[in-house]
C-alpha cells in the first residue's frame, strides 16, 4: 500500500436501490483535502452535517452497518468502505439522497469501479497507520476474532462454519493489497441462509433483493437464487467466506486508519467486527500521532 493519503480527482455519481429497504438513492462521491477522512452526508435532510465513517458514529450493526449524527443516519456503508480500504482512499465525501447505500451487485465491485472512474490520486501527505503491538480477542458465543501483531501490512482470514452444512465450512485468507483485493475479494456478493428469511421479513428488510445482487444457501448447503429459488451461479466456489472477509475489511476501516495486523475471524459477522474495531480504536486513541483523527469524530 502507498504511504500517501488518497482521494479522487473528480466527482462521480451512481444511482440504485438499497438492498434492505429497496429505496431509490443517488450517491455522489466527492474529492476531499488531506486529513478530512471519509464521511457520509444526507443531502435530503436540510442542515444535516457529514457523518464520519468511524466507530464513534456507529448506530447499529444488525445485518449491516448504520452510522448516525444527530437525526441523520446512513446504513449499508460496509461495501463502499471495503472498496475504499482496498484502494487506499483516505479522504472522501459521499452524498446520499436517502438513508441507505445502493446495493449495486451485492459486493464492492460497483464501488471499486466508481472510485476508479473518479480517478484515484495521491495527496503527498502521509496517511495515518496503526501497527498492532499486542494480541486482541473478542468473542460472542461460538464466534470470535483474534488480532495479532504484523508490521508488514494487513492480513485478513475467516473461517465460515454453519455446522451440519459441510459445504459451508470454508476458510479464506488474503494479504490486503490493491491488486490482490480487486481480483480475489471485491466481487464476492452478500448471502444468507434460507432459514434466516423470516427474520429479515419480520424486520422489514430485504426489499431490494434481486436475483443478481445476492444468493441464498438452502438447508442442503446449496446456493440458490433468492426469488425463484433456482441454482445460483457463484462467482467463486467459496464466495460466502470471501464475502465475510470483504465485510471484515470494510468494518475494520471504521477505525479511520490503515491497520497493520493479522486478523482471524471465526464464524464472526458485523457485530464482532465492530467490537474488534472499537478495541483497536481504543488502542489507537492513545497514540499521539493519531490525535488528529480522534479529534475529528
Amino acid at each position: 500500500m502507498s504511504q500517501w493519503q488518497r482521494t479522487i480527482k473528480k466527482e462521480v455519481e451512481y444511482y440504485g436501490l438499497g438492498l434492505f429497504r429497496g429505496k431509490e438513492v443517488t450517491i455522489t462521491l466527492k474529492p476531499q483535502p488531506p486529513d478530512s477522512g471519509i464521511s457520509f452526508q444526507r443531502i435530503d435532510l436540510k442542515g444535516s452535517q457529514p457523518i464520519p465513517a468511524h466507530v464513534t458514529c456507529l448506530r447499529n450493526d444488525l445485518k449491516r452497518i448504520t452510522l448516525g449524527r444527530g437525526e441523520a443516519e446512513v446504513e449499508g456503508i460496509e461495501h463502499l468502505m471495503a472498496a475504499a480500504a482496498g484502494l487506499g482512499i483516505t479522504n472522501l465525501l459521499v452524498e446520499l439522497t436517502d438513508n441507505e447505500m445502493p446495493a449495486g451487485d451485492g459486493s464492492s465491485k460497483v464501488f471499486v469501479e466508481l472510485l476508479k472512474e473518479g480517478e484515484v490520486v495521491e495527496q503527498q501527505v502521509t496517511k495515518n497507520t496503526f501497527s498492532l503491538c499486542e494480541p486482541l480477542v473478542v468473542e460472542e458465543d461460538t464466534a470470535s476474532i483474534i488480532a495479532l501483531p504484523f508490521s508488514e501490512g494487513l492480513v485478513l482470514s475467516h473461517r465460515l462454519d454453519f455446522g451440519k452444512l459441510s459445504s459451508l465450512r470454508q476458510s479464506f485468507s488474503l494479504f490486503i493489497t490493491e491488486e490482490g483485493s480487486f481480483k480475489e475479494l471485491f466481487a464476492a456478493r452478500t448471502f444468507c441462509l434460507t432459514n434466516q428469511i423470516e427474520e429479515f421479513q419480520r424486520l422489514g428488510l430485504g426489499k431490494g433483493v434481486t436475483e443478481e445482487n445476492s444468493f441464498l444457501i438452502d438447508k442442503e448447503g446449496l446456493a440458490i437464487t433468492p426469488i425463484q429459488r433456482k441454482p445460483a451461479a457463484l462467482r467463486y466456489a467459496d464466495e460466502p467466506v470471501r464475502h465475510k472477509v470483504l465485510d471484515l475489511l470494510g468494518d475494520l476501516y471504521l477505525t479511520g486508519v490503515e491497520l497493520k495486523a493479522k486478523v482471524f475471524g471465526i464464524k464472526s459477522g458485523h457485530s464482532l467486527n465492530v467490537s474488534m474495531a472499537k478495541r483497536l480504536y481504543g488502542l489507537m486513541s492513545r497514540e499521539p500521532s493519531l490525535k488528529r483523527q480522534e479529534l475529528k469524530v
